[in-house]
């Protein structure tokens, strides 16, 4: 009898704690996102962030890269993209690396380096992508040196430098040039993702690649870029 009685009280904790569990509401629990929900206990995966929007003056559809404004909806007379190209820009950075090593976006887009970034999370599950992209980027080292780029960056720039670097060296991304700045928000590079990875290119600094957790498409994304900037 003592034994029954232990499997049913057993049996009872374990559907209150199942039922107690799966009762959490779900929703978009992250403040940062714009539709923000501070009563959701358990993340659903429904955020959306802000995007950059560009001034469109003429009504052509596409708009001023030089005058933008970043925010949750689209404001009138703004679209999503610029310079008569379906690409988003990407919003400009003037950045210290972990190195101390200060690095201006824009200007080196300008200077047609060809610029693979990858967000990620310090865990076991942002190892491959990242990995499979530098050594993409690695490839490209003896016939574009120099040009072809790995930067990465913490997800949400609250890792340290020192903790993002020793993750980065343990799993071989040691020629990474990594960043922990959170002015360099993942979000606004194109859709939201973990481990996300983009390529940015050209004068008017685009993002030729947005990817979630893949590299497929990678290589065709860095020569699409090599032969718009020769």
């Amino acid at each position: 009898m003592k034994n029954i009685f232990l499997l049913i009280t057993i049996i009872i904790i374990v559907a209150m704690v199942t039922l107690f569990g799966c009762s959490k509401k779900r929703g978009c629990n992250i403040e940062t996102a714009c539709n923000y929900d501070n009563s959701a206990e358990k993340y659903d995966g429904s955020c959306t962030y802000a995007l950059t929007w560009y001034q469109d003056t003429d009504g052509d559809g596409f708009g001023d890269p030089n005058v933008s404004v970043i925010q949750c909806e689209q404001p009138t007379g703004f679209v999503d993209n610029a310079n008569g190209s379906s690409r988003l820009i990407a919003p400009d950075f003037n950045v210290a690396d972990c190195d101390g090593v200060l690095h201006h976006l824009y200007s080196e887009l300008d200077a047609k380096k060809i610029i693979v970034m990858a967000w990620v999370m310090p865990c076991s599950s942002c190892i491959p992508d990242p990995l499979a992209a530098i050594s993409i980027v690695d490839s490209y080292s003896s016939t574009y040196p120099g040009r072809v780029v790995f930067y990465m960056a913490d997800d949400y720039g609250d890792n340290s430098c020192a903790s993002l670097t020793s993750w980065a060296n343990t799993y071989g991304m040691n020629s990474a040039t990594k960043f922990s700045d959170a002015s360099i928000l993942f979000w606004n590079y194109g859709e939201p993702g973990m481990p996300k990875i983009i390529v940015m290119s050209g004068p008017n600094h685009e993002i030729y690649y947005d990817a979630d957790a893949s590299t497929v498409g990678l290589s065709a994304a860095i020569d699409q870029a090599i032969s718009e900037n020769p």
